[in-house]
């Protein structure tokens, strides 16, 4: 199916499709675990960036796994200290998954956010800011 979606006539009417503010916030609204979070000004500074021409050619490729990089591939290279933070109801990438990236040596912390989805900085902004500012002034 995902092969599918990436031949212009299936793929562009099909992003197409939820590039409202409407259609796009009720989605996102639909994967929040806090309805106070989804803001409209959140849709629109989501949104917006997905309007540019050539982004739908983009997102298609993403969706749809264009073969670049993993992060298990780029981690290894990093050479500086890594914070992960995962919300614990990721609908989309469960916290399983990213325990992995808890052993790769440049990961210094790793964090399960509980009771967060996907976008923690969005959802929990509360528990991500502090642990950011408290990872970069252990660094600077």
């Amino acid at each position: 199916m995902l092969r599918i979606k990436k031949q212009p006539w299936f793929g562009k009417p099909f992003i197409k499709s939820f590039q409202s503010p409407k259609v796009y916030g009720s989605y996102a609204q639909a994967q929040a675990l806090t309805d106070n979070n989804v803001t409209d000004e959140l849709v629109q500074i989501i949104l917006q960036p997905g309007l540019d021409p050539g982004t739908v050619d983009v997102f298609l490729e993403f969706i749809c796994y264009s073969g670049g990089p993993l992060p298990e591939e780029l981690l290894p290279l990093v050479k500086c200290p890594v914070l992960v933070a995962w919300g614990e109801k990721d609908p989309w990438e469960p916290v399983e998954l990213g325990r992995a990236y808890a052993s790769f040596d440049t990961v210094e912390d790793f964090v399960v956010l509980p009771e967060v989805g996907h976008c923690p900085q969005d959802e929990a902004p509360e528990l991500v800011n502090p642990l950011v500012q408290s990872f970069v002034e252990r660094h600077s």
